[in-house]
């Protein structure tokens, strides 16, 4: 049986490998669900190229893969809430055949509206919405334009209905869970898969200061659940309690309910949310 389960395993890479292959983009590759993305897709043999602002982690990283999968990895120094930073992107792969695109770089402001400044919410609209439509846009072309490929869009489960105290934050995920689910439909008859993996809170930098308990995922099964399912579905949401979550507030209760529901259970568990503007 474990031969057998080897066999098949080794099978459904070769076949991930041949779509999506020989080479992936990983943003947000330094922490958390970013690091996750890069270990799965190195163990299915894809080489990578890993995007983040902290240049020493991403090497360490690459070093890491490299020596235990046996790939090619390089690394783009890259604050993608700057306005242009995907030149950067685009000159260290144009000798490079990359048929997946993982955005997964973000950021969150969560708290009190108020809490964060202007300036980082602004950052956060670059990180959050605009940075991966550039580069949907940049490299869907060239996917579309090959016949094959994909995408992911690292979205929120905080997508499908308002979350105080995560208001802005939750705004900018519902906008890529759009974005996903347009593209899939869009890019079906060019051979390119698109999905949004939604996730509930995470184990990663972002959710640091937050209680553990059932509903804090580790990033690895979180991964593994989009990998799964990418030329399969247009998003998933990873985890039991997740999936109830969003049944819950979309099906079971109207969209007040829905956010009064969200707003008490937020109040509660964000630090920030008792506290305005620093």
């Amino acid at each position: 049986m474990e031969n057998s389960y080897i066999s098949y395993k080794n099978y459904m890479d070769s076949k991930f490998l041949d779509k999506y292959g020989p080479w992936a983009i990983v943003t947000g590759a330094s922490s958390g669900i970013g690091v996750e993305y890069a270990r799965q897709l190195a163990a299915k043999g894809l080489h990578l190229v890993l995007v983040a602002r902290r240049k020493q982690l991403l090497d360490q990283l690459a070093t890491e893969l490299s020596e235990q999968y046996k790939i090619n990895c390089k690394t783009v120094e890259a604050d993608l809430s700057a306005d242009g930073f995907q030149q950067d992107i685009l000159d260290a792969t144009q000798d490079l055949e990359v048929g997946l695109l993982v955005n997964n770089a973000g950021m969150n402001c969560e708290g009190h509206f108020y809490r964060g400044s202007l300036e980082r919410n602004l950052q956060m609209i670059q990180l959050n919405v605009k940075a991966p439509f550039v580069l949907a846009y940049e490299y869907g072309k060239q996917f579309a334009g090959r016949g094959k490929g994909g995408i992911i869009f690292t979205s929120s489960i905080s997508a499908f209905n308002a979350h105080p105290y995560l208001s802005h934050y939750a705004a900018t995920k519902a906008y890529i869970l759009s974005l996903a689910e347009s593209m899939n439909y869009e890019f079906k008859d060019k051979n390119v898969d698109v999905i949004a993996l939604c996730p509930g809170m995470t184990k990663s930098e972002m959710t640091k200061g937050m209680k553990d308990g059932p509903m804090l995922m580790e990033a690895a099964p979180v991964v593994e659940t989009v990998l799964d399912n990418i030329g399969k579905e247009a998003y998933v949401v990873p985890g039991i309690l997740n999936k109830t979550q969003v049944f819950l507030n979309s099906r079971i209760l109207n969209r007040s309910g829905a956010t009064s529901l969200s707003g008490a259970i937020l109040k509660k568990m964000l630090p920030g949310a008792n506290k305005k503007k620093k």
